[in-house]
């Protein structure tokens, strides 16, 4: 059977526009593609390509103000946006069936998640009992099927809340499934699990997959075809090793090429140290106000000046509690941290923020997560970077502010015309780069990135990663660079600190600990790194990973070796 016959979805010739001001532009641009059913098509591209736009349509969805200047979309023959309200009703969720890119933010927080569950069966008359949503929870390999249905979105992780997305969206046996970026705010262990429980289900229940990803190392894992758009339009497609191994266009190649990887990435060289760290912190313990448990246990860690340490580990785990805790904006229960500043002053950092002097509140900042909330909507790029420059009274005087703000935002790479603009009218990558310059504005001793790359594109994450490492050079930065991507911190990172349930696992610089990783949380963290053009996905099922692992055999110095608790609790240097 030919895939055409075989064709359970097919866009023809589509072109997509929206209006912007008094112009259109074009999103989608003659764009054919079809699914069948049993495989995997992958979406690939740059933010702004248009894949979110053309997958979306196969529900009949179009972002506000956007039109169908041209083409089809059918579904089992049906013209999706010919279809009656009713008919469009029964086709999203009986036949097609999307899973959002953050579950989190498409869970509705005030209803339990089995009752959301339950709500999707009966819009569309499907048995709704007990039996039948614990059935769904054990499919999508849930925890305590029978009573996880309980809890609220907030009480599970961040993979817990994709797999609830997962049974929901499959709930109704929909032939078609669409997942749009599934995976690009999961740790590498639960997007494993994640993408292995794709595959599984697509094979249990004969489904038709189109995945949007702008990773290629996913798409490779769970696609059986590829295909590569730019600015709307198709620049490749084919079988997933056929494009990814051997590409034939120069926009695939780069693509392929920006993907940060672990195997043969190059590692930074090892700096020489000064004597006196900027950060130096041990035996820190962190519990949140109402929490039976810590969140942090007995962390110890030295940055020194010019230096970059990474923290990594999977959610939960308490990276980004430290990175918060360091900024003054979680309670911290015991232990010592000290700042040194570039005058030589020592700063107690274990002060919440609101009782920081004004010169510690300069010195250590903040580059958040996800700009787009980082940034106030209303206001100018000029204003938020010249907002330090007024709080810490680093510049006075308007004309020698925004004079300041043009030369920070030259030096990250946007120009002067930039100061002007609104954050809605710049792009994922562009906002990055506005917080990168409003935290230099303050001139600070440390950096502190929490997970800055996790939804940007791979040739905007490479283009902020290197100006990251130019910035540290040439400001002599300090810097703490929180992520769950092990593939980015190979790249970036002097030293790397592995943590897992509150607790430091392991610590060693860059090239020793990936060339030879000690701890059996950090070798599992590397196994379940998925790289473009590897199609098996390892043995990834999360609780396993957890259950194998122990929490309590943890790195307790970061001095001048690695040391390590063995499991009965002796010290040992490694």
């Amino acid at each position: 059977m030919t895939a055409a016959a075989a064709a359970v979805a097919q866009v023809r010739d589509l072109t997509i526009s929206y209006r912007t001001g008094d112009q259109r532009v074009t999103v989608v641009d003659e764009l054919s593609f079809s699914l069948t059913e049993g495989r995997t098509l992958g979406l690939v591209g740059e933010s702004g390509s248009g894949k979110s736009t053309a997958a979306r349509t196969l529900l009949g969805q179009l972002r506000d103000g956007s039109r169908i200047d041209s083409g089809s979309v059918t579904v089992f023959d049906d013209d999706v946006f010919s279809l009656a309200p009713e008919a469009l009703r029964r086709l999203r969720g009986e036949r097609v069936a999307l899973v959002a890119q953050n579950a989190g933010h498409a869970l509705t927080p005030t209803i339990r998640v089995g009752e959301q569950i339950r709500e999707a069966l009966r819009v569309h008359d499907l048995p709704s009992g007990d039996e039948r949503i614990a059935s769904l929870f054990r499919l999508v390999r849930l925890p305590s099927p029978e009573t996880i249905g309980r809890r609220y979105p907030h009480e599970l992780s961040g993979g817990q809340q994709q797999r609830v997305g997962i049974a929901m969206a499959v709930a109704t046996n929909p032939k078609i499934l669409v997942l749009d970026e599934p995976t690009a705010a999961l740790d590498v262990i639960t997007q494993a699990a994640v993408l292995a429980l794709v595959n599984d289900l697509r094979a249990e229940l004969g489904m038709a997959v189109l995945i949007v990803s702008h990773d290629l190392g996913v798409v490779s894992a769970v696609a059986d075809d590829v295909l590569v758009l730019r600015t709307g339009r198709e620049v490749e497609r084919g079988e997933v090793l056929d494009v990814l191994e051997r590409p034939v266009e120069t926009y695939t190649r780069k693509l392929l090429d920006a993907a940060p990887r672990i195997e043969g990435a190059a590692v930074p060289d090892v700096r020489e140290r000064a004597d006196d760290a900027v950060l130096r912190c041990e035996g820190i313990d962190i519990r949140y106000p109402g929490a039976s448990t810590r969140a942090v246990r007995d962390f110890g860690l030295d940055i020194h000046r010019g230096e970059t340490v990474a923290i990594v580990g999977e959610s939960g785990s308490g990276k980004s509690t430290v990175a918060t805790a360091f900024a003054g904006l979680a309670p911290v229960l015991s232990g010592s941290a000290l700042l040194t500043d570039s005058d030589g002053s020592r700063h107690d950092l274990l002060k919440p923020v609101a009782k920081r002097p004004v010169d510690v509140r300069r010195s250590v900042q903040l580059i958040f997560q996800n700009a787009d909330l980082a940034l106030n909507p209303r206001r100018t790029v000029g204003d938020a970077i010249a907002r330090p420059l007024t709080v810490f009274s680093r510049v006075r005087g308007r004309a020698a502010r925004r004079e300041r703000v043009e030369a920070l935002l030259t030096e990250v790479g946007l120009g002067p015309e930039f100061a002007d603009r609104i954050p809605a009218q710049l792009s994922g990558g562009q906002r990055q780069r506005v917080g990168i310059a409003r935290a230099l504005a303050a001139d600070p001793t440390l950096l502190i990135a929490d997970e800055i790359t996790t939804a940007l594109d791979v040739s905007v994450q490479a283009d902020v990663l290197e100006l990251l490492a130019a910035l540290r050079d040439d400001h002599d930065l300090s810097c703490l660079f929180i992520s769950h991507d092990l593939a980015v911190v190979r790249n970036v990172a002097d030293r790397i600190v592995v943590m897992n349930g509150g607790c430091i696992v392991e610590a060693a610089p860059s090239a020793e600990l990936f060339a030879d990783p000690r701890h059996p949380y950090t070798r599992s963290l590397l196994d379940a790194v998925v790289e473009p053009g590897h199609t098996d996905l390892p043995d990834a099922d999360a609780d396993d990973r957890r259950a194998r692992v122990n929490p309590e055999a943890r790195m307790v110095a970061l001095g001048g070796g690695r040391f390590v608790r063995d499991d009965e609790g002796a010290l040992l240097q490694i």
